[in-house]
């Protein structure tokens, strides 16, 4: 699926903040509050360093991103940012050492001239790649089944203010189009023969710059089209309501219609329970030396690490 897509793949997709997702997947069932606390699961992994225990977090991502049919093109973007953070993990333990586990490092895998790199070194990298991982495609895989109008609802069911929802479904949902008005941008100057891939560095970031100047323009255009917009649906902001006395006391009434029908049922409460509970459970475990030996286990070798199997 291309960045620009046709009609008839609108239909079957949907706007999510960070790309283009199908309309419905089985996680529609659930209330937007359940799904978004999803993210305590996938924050688990944060929490320790046990690689044979985050890569359970790892496969469980994985195949939720299958069942939900989440495109290849959702998480292919994200593909750099994942190359770049292993590079800086392999470099940042290869040299350094980690506090999990602590030198001498005697398994040699490999010297260059004077640089020696063990074991050590590779299984410490694993177990900050299998905690950084899960954490942040689990946080993307919760966006690309929950769009700016479901994290409303969510916010909305947890009595936040009108005022704050409107202001954080505003930026999300400028967020998103801020960055398909930007793809379009560096579309449209690659028709024109402009090719950003062959070019150095310093001239690339001197022509991003130039780019930024047309579209800081159409964002302040869509900006003062939002408020046409507000003041259009009789939208009063609240210094206003104290002024002129709107409503009772000066608080503005609003019946609000979305997500009127929708109500946490009981799956959604156990899905929320759940997953706040497993969070604050690894969090307590921490504080037991007898748990947190184990959250926190990363093996001195190979020969340790195969024992688990064999």
């Amino acid at each position: 699926m291309s960045a620009v897509m046709t009609a008839a793949e609108k239909k079957q997709f949907k706007k999510t903040i960070f790309g283009y997702t199908p309309k419905w997947t089985v996680f529609s069932h659930l209330h937007p509050l359940a799904r978004l606390g999803l993210i305590f699961i996938f924050n688990i992994p944060f929490l320790m360093a046990n690689p044979v225990i985050n890569v359970f977090f790892m496969i469980t991502v994985i195949v939720l991103y299958r069942v939900a049919k989440v495109p290849r093109t959702y998480v292919q973007k994200f593909l750099p940012f994942g190359i770049t953070l292993t590079f800086f993990l392999f470099l940042t333990f290869a040299f350094f050492p980690s506090i999990w586990l602590s030198p001498p490092y005697t398994n040699v895998l490999f010297s260059i001239g004077p640089f020696t790199y063990h074991f050590e070194n590779f299984i410490v990298t694993v177990a900050m790649w299998l905690r950084w991982m899960p954490a942040i495609f689990g946080a993307l895989f919760v966006f690309a089944v929950t769009d700016e109008k479901d994290i409303n609802l969510a916010l909305k069911t947890l009595r936040v203010p009108f005022f704050l929802r409107l202001v954080i479904a505003t930026g999300l949902r400028c967020f998103f189009s801020f960055y398909y008005d930007a793809l379009q941008i560096l579309e449209a100057q690659k028709a024109r023969g402009l090719d950003f891939m062959n070019m150095s560095l310093p001239r690339r970031l001197r022509y991003y710059i130039a780019v930024m100047i047309p579209l800081v323009m159409i964002e302040m255009q869509k900006a003062d089209a939002m408020s046409d917009a507000a003041d259009s649906r009789g939208y009063v902001p609240f210094s206003d309501a104290r002024t002129t006395g709107t409503g009772v006391g000066g608080k503005v009434i609003r019946t609000e219609y979305i997500g009127k029908d929708v109500v946490l049922a009981a799956r959604d409460k156990a899905v929320i329970a759940v997953s706040v509970l497993a969070f604050f459970s690894v969090v307590a475990a921490q504080f037991n030396p007898q748990y947190s030996a184990v959250l926190n286990w990363v093996p001195r070798s190979a020969e340790e690490l195969l024992g688990l199997f064999l």
